[in-house]
């Protein structure tokens, strides 16, 4: 009976309208989403390898200078554009894209948002995430506001129900037809853009890909499930379609517009943080307090020995400075990455943005990729450190005072650029992408058959005459 009703209802909504334009304007977007994403992608490949390049010869040029002028002075490391940020972007042109370090710290990432967190911007491209999170949630919403409302006003849900099947499978026919449609709609438009992407050499049809693909197929599935189910939920709600239609797009504006746009508010109002200028003045401050109980003479500097106890002086002070403004900034990124997680937990009663930071998890960008980077970059950095002071105890004409800022107190002598260790972004594997995600995969799932079964005992009780 349920495979009757499932070809009953696909084929209803196969050979509607609504249907056909959706399917025609949703492939149009897909192509153009995916031409689109070539040429930007070959601009951003470009800028990053004149970066890259400029950064490596830089690196190379304080090499040869010496090891300390190596190791005190700061860099800017640039994350390479993702070949698959077609699929999702992750917003990662808004994020932090470079870390800035030596070999002493991990200063800080870049910031162009002044004193707000970055993590919060919601700006979108136009990839497959984005088609559905913002086109496709409507066309779901579309295939079921009038599944029962309209069935009733046609006189056809009484009829129907006259033969022996019971409400709760005609519901889930319904619900499961509305999903398969979804995807009679999605994987023509992913077809096209997967033939666009390949055909432009940007990625290549291996293992990696097939699962990512896979996944998003997957992740978008489960977005249709819950969306379908608030659908339903509208058409059993009112007595007609256009009351229900009214709640579909009422729906439809808070999952889809409200919520993902409402991120700087929640942040704010729920769980508020420093600014980074109040920052500023706890590191001025740390170091107004450092510098009044250092021995004197500590600020003095002598160029020609460097042997002078001066040089040891200044080598701790800055050093206690270092730790100071390692430990006051490290707190206030934590502050700012906890604020990020609690706002998008938050933000997950919608589907849209859920659905979002599950593909996130899929494709291994976003804020997911920063985190992996940020923390693999406080472990190179223990590396890069270690190189250096190995360096510098082998050289008998330094001291071995070590001043995190200045090339005073340590070795001179310069270092083969191809001994000096690099950093090198480890792609994300599978287990580590979804592992985080694992919370919002249930909120979906559970999200998803809560909605269906209140509906379920609406429809129970659904008036059909």
């Amino acid at each position: 009976m349920l495979r009757t009703i499932l070809k009953r209802e696909i084929l209803h909504n196969l050979y509607s309208l609504r249907f056909l334009v959706s399917l025609a304007l949703v492939a149009a977007i897909f192509v153009v989403g995916s031409v689109s994403f070539v040429k930007s992608h070959e601009a951003g490949l470009r800028k990053y390898q004149e970066v890259q390049t400029q950064f490596t010869e830089e690196m190379r040029a304080e090499a040869k200078s010496s090891a300390t002028q190596l190791a005190v002075n700061r860099k800017t490391y640039t994350l390479r554009p993702r070949d698959n940020a077609f699929i999702y972007d992750g917003k990662e042109k808004y994020l932090p894209n470079a870390v800035i370090f030596s070999a002493w710290n991990v200063f800080s990432f870049l910031n162009k948002s002044g004193s707000t967190n970055p993590f919060l911007n919601a700006f979108d491209e136009l990839n497959w995430t984005f088609i559905i999170a913002l086109i496709l949630s409507f066309v779901v919403l579309l295939l079921t506001f009038d599944a029962i409302s309209g069935e009733k006003e046609s006189k056809t849900l009484a009829l129907a129900l006259s033969n022996s099947i019971s409400r709760g499978t005609l519901l889930f026919g319904k619900y499961l037809s509305a999903i398969l449609t979804f995807l009679a709609i999605v994987v023509p438009g992913i077809i096209l853009s997967v033939l666009i992407v390949l055909l432009s050499g940007r990625v290549s049809l291996g293992p990696t890909f097939i699962l990512e693909t896979l996944g998003f197929l997957v992740v978008a599935v489960l977005i249709a499930a819950v969306l379908a189910a608030f659908g339903l939920l509208c058409s059993v709600v009112a007595r007609n379609s256009n009351i229900s239609l009214l709640l579909a797009l009422s729906f439809w504006i808070l999952f889809a517009v409200v919520i993902p746009n409402s991120s700087r508010f929640i942040a704010k109002t729920f769980f508020p943080i420093e600014k980074t200028e109040a920052i500023q003045k706890k590191v001025e401050a740390a170091f107004d307090d450092l510098n009044k109980s250092a021995p004197p003479g500590s600020w003095m500097m002598h160029t020609g020995n460097p042997f002078l106890p001066q040089h040891e002086l200044r080598a701790n002070l800055q050093r206690k400075r270092l730790e100071a403004e390692k430990g006051i900034r490290a707190a206030y990124y934590q502050s700012l990455f906890r604020q990020f997680e609690k706002t998008r937990l938050l933000t997950a009663i919608s589907p849209v943005p859920l659905f979002q930071y599950l593909t996130e998890a899929v494709v291994g960008g976003g804020y997911s990729r920063f985190r992996n980077v940020w923390d693999d970059f406080h472990v190179y950095q223990g590396q890069f450190l270690a190189f250096f002071k190995n360096l510098d105890a082998q050289d008998p004409k330094s001291p071995h005072w070590y001043n995190p800022f200045e090339n005073v107190s340590t070795t001179r002598k310069p270092v083969a650029f191809e001994t000096v260790p690099q950093f090198v972004e480890k792609p994300m594997t599978f287990a580590e992408r979804i592992r985080p995600a694992l919370v919002f995969l249930v909120i979906n799932i559970v999200y998803a058959c809560l909605i269906f079964f209140l509906s379920f005992i609406l429809f129970v009780r659904y008036d059909i005459r």
